[in-house]
C-alpha cells in the first residue's frame, strides 16, 4: 500500500513538472524552456544574444531569468517581468542588478494581483492585462491605498474601463499629480464611463496643463465643462 502510494506521488511529480521547471543542460534547452513560457522567438533570441555577448554563463542567465520563471509558476504576466530584464540589459546594467530589478517587478505584480483578486475574487479574461498596468502604476508611485480604493468601488467590475483608468493613473502620477488628485480623476473617468480615447484626452489635458504651470484646481474646474 505504502509502496503504491509513493509510486503514485512520484508519477504526480513527473506530470506536474513542466519543461520550464527543469534546470537546462545547454543553451538550446534553455531557449526551448524559455519559449515554453509564452514569449516570442525574437524576444528570447535577442535577449539571449545580449546575455552571451556580455559573457554570461548559462548558470548566470538561468539565475537572471528566475523571476520570469517564477511569474509563470504563479500565473502572473511573464512578459511584464521579461521586459524589465530586456530593458536592463539594453541599458548596460550589470546582470545581478538586472536580476534585482526583475525581482522587484515580480513583487509589484504579486501586489497588483493580490489587490485585484481581493476585489474581483476570480480571474476575468483581461486579468493579466490589468495586473500589468496596476504593477506599472505602483512603480510610478501610485499608492496601494489609492488603487485599493479604486478597485473596491461599488458596482460592476469592468476590466476594459479599469485598464484604461489605471493606465491614466500611472501617467498622471508620473506627471506629478498627488495620489488624492490622481484618484479623483480616475474615479471621475469611471463615473462618466469614458472610452479609452476619452480617458487619454483627459490625461493629455491635465499633463500638458501641469507642464505649463497651471494649478490642478484650475484645470479640474474646467475639465468637464464641455461634457456637462
Amino acid at each position: 500500500m505504502l509502496r503504491a502510494l509513493l509510486i503514485g506521488l512520484l508519477l504526480c511529480g513527473i506530470v506536474l513538472a513542466s519543461p520550464a521547471d527543469q534546470s537546462s543542460k545547454d543553451w538550446k534547452q534553455f531557449r526551448t524552456n524559455t519559449l515554453a513560457l509564452g514569449l516570442l522567438d525574437e524576444q528570447v533570441d535577442g535577449t539571449l544574444a545580449a546575455c552571451r555577448s556580455k559573457g554570461l554563463s548559462l548558470d548566470e542567465v538561468q539565475e537572471l531569468f528566475s523571476p520570469v520563471y517564477a511569474a509563470k509558476a504563479e500565473s502572473l504576466p511573464v512578459d511584464c517581468v521579461f521586459l524589465k530584464i530586456e530593458e536592463g540589459l539594453a541599458k548596460g546594467v550589470s546582470w545581478k542588478s538586472v536580476r534585482v530589478a526583475g525581482e522587484q517587478r515580480l513583487e509589484s505584480l504579486r501586489t497588483a494581483n493580490q489587490m485585484i483578486m481581493q476585489a474581483r475574487k476570480q480571474r476575468g479574461g483581461q486579468h493579466a492585462h490589468l495586473v500589468s498596468h496596476t504593477c506599472l502604476a505602483l512603480e510610478s508611485g501610485l499608492s496601494v491605498e489609492a488603487l485599493n480604493s479604486l478597485f473596491s468601488r461599488p458596482g460592476r467590475f469592468r476590466y476594459g474601463r479599469l485598464i484604461h483608468t489605471v493606465e491614466a493613473g500611472e501617467s498622471l502620477k508620473l506627471a506629478g499629480l498627488s495620489d488624492e488628485h490622481t484618484l479623483l480623476i480616475m474615479n471621475e473617468c469611471l463615473d462618466r464611463e469614458l472610452t479609452g480615447a476619452e480617458v487619454f484626452r483627459v490625461v493629455d489635458v491635465i499633463s500638458s496643463g501641469l507642464r505649463n504651470g497651471a494649478d490642478f484646481e484650475v484645470l479640474h474646474a474646467t475639465l468637464w465643462t464641455a461634457a456637462d
